[in-house]
């Protein structure tokens, strides 16, 4: 009966669409390289990635930099927050890059033609979200 029970749950989150069946398990975000094929879209990936690394970089800084402009908090307060943002922002790495592993990318591909391009596009999805997060989450007055 448990059986059943969770049988029919899994196929009506399945026809809500909340969890995809494996067969249509290609993901793989937008990129404004989308357009390209071949060369040009492995240029264009290298291109966004690179541009998505220095915004996230740029906002990490400006997040450590809003944590030490703090004027209410004590240096010992900014101190905690410095190390747990360093700790965040590495186990964030560390996510992301579990999330994007190749070899998860290309299974859901099967091994077919574009895996390389959807862990591309997946890396540079996730930096572009995380650049975002931070940039709304710490500001610099």
């Amino acid at each position: 009966m448990q059986k059943r029970s969770i049988f029919l749950a899994c196929g009506a989150l399945l026809s809500l669409g909340f969890i995809s069946p494996p067969a249509a398990a290609q993901w793989a975000p937008a990129t404004t390289c989308d357009q390209n094929s071949g060369y040009e879209l492995e240029n264009c990936l290298k291109t966004a990635l690179s541009e998505a690394d220095t915004a996230l970089n740029t906002a990490y800084k400006i997040a450590q930099a809003a944590v030490e402009a703090d004027a209410e908090s004590t240096p010992s307060t900014k101190q905690a927050w410095q190390a747990d943002l360093v700790e965040a922002q590495r186990a964030w790495i560390a996510f992301r890059d579990a999330n994007c592993k190749f070899e998860l990318i290309a299974a859901e591909w099967q091994n077919r033609s574009g895996a390389t391009s959807a862990q591309q596009a997946c890396v540079i999805a996730l930096t572009l979200q995380r650049t975002e997060e931070l940039t709304k989450r710490y500001t610099l007055n």
